[in-house]
């Protein structure tokens, strides 16, 4: 069974430190925000005059793209190209499994772990110092104050040269519609299939073989019988007491009631569905009937 390690003891040694007298305490001081650093704008000799020049009017475009150009090479394929050769999917090789030898010969018995009940190690003993702390009095108890949100600076407005004039472009009212699309151009090849494509041969679907399982022997042979565990009932542990603070939360008056309002699902956008050109023809391939049955299991071994 398991059990700790040893620990050493633990050896505290004696020093020639005495303390006299009473230890400094700490001065009573209220909490406060630290002091911020005026804010300090320079000046400078900018001086706008006469009136700032205005975008000019015009609707939005595109800007120009530069014509693709496709430049000439000296690339003549001649004759057929060199076909890839027909093969089936097989496995790669692997290598043989070398078992090296070795000078281990173990002799005798194996030493067999000692029969014995489980338990904690020993802790060591817990010592409280002695100290001088002697509180007197009572404690500083926070003065009772309500919340109330803090002090907000000023909004300062600047002033500036600009003055709209005239009024302003609507937007002009249409509907939605989706923009133009480039014409979709299918460039030519020399690509000429000659012959009928090989079609996938027909066949049912069957799942894949298994490998035999094999179970190694071992040295292992339990003795003795297995230490069955103690019939008894399921009981919840204990819980703590709940212990429930007092504080000074006084609500007065009636709370604010939600407003009755019945439940009604909201609006949904129309379903617009586009044309397309997808003209189907002739008829779909059914699936094959026949019954579900289980595949093949390896046996075991």
């Amino acid at each position: 069974t398991w059990a700790p390690g040893e620990r050493a003891n633990i050896v505290r040694r004696d020093d020639n430190l005495k303390p006299e007298g009473d230890f400094h305490k700490r001065p009573d001081q209220k909490w406060a925000p630290g002091e911020r650093a005026n804010i300090v704008k320079r000046d400078d000799n900018l001086h706008p005059e006469g009136e700032f020049q205005k975008r000019p009017d015009g609707t939005w475009a595109p800007g120009e793209r530069a014509n693709i150009v496709r430049r000439d090479d000296n690339l003549q394929p001649e004759g057929d190209f060199a076909k890839r050769p027909d093969a089936k999917w097989a496995p790669g090789e692997r290598a043989n499994v070398i078992k090296r030898d070795d000078n281990l010969h173990p002799e005798g018995e194996f030493t067999k772990r000692p029969d014995g009940t489980w338990a904690p190690g020993e802790r060591a003993n817990i010592v409280r110092r002695d100290d001088n702390l002697q509180p007197e009095g009572d404690f500083a108890k926070r003065p009772d104050a309500k919340w109330s949100p803090g002090e907000r600076a000023n909004v300062v407005r600047r002033d500036d040269n600009l003055h709209p004039e005239g009024e302003f472009t609507k937007r002009p009212d249409g509907k939605w519609a989706p923009g133009e699309r480039a014409n979709i151009v299918k460039r030519g090849d020399n690509l000429q299939p000659e012959g009928e494509f090989s079609k996938r041969p027909d066949s049912i679907w069957a799942p894949g073989e298994r490998a035999n399982i094999v179970r190694r022997d071992d040295n292992l042979h339990p003795e003795g019988e297995f230490q069955k565990r103690p019939d008894g009932t399921w009981a919840p542990g204990e819980r703590a007491n709940i212990v429930r603070r007092d504080d000074n939360l006084q609500p007065e008056g009636d709370f604010a009631k939600r407003p009755d309002a019945k439940w009604a699902p909201g609006e949904r956008a129309n379903v617009i569905k586009r044309d397309d050109n997808l003209h189907p023809e002739g008829e779909f391939t059914k699936r094959p009937d026949g019954t579900w049955a289980p595949g093949e299991r390896a046996n075991i071994v």
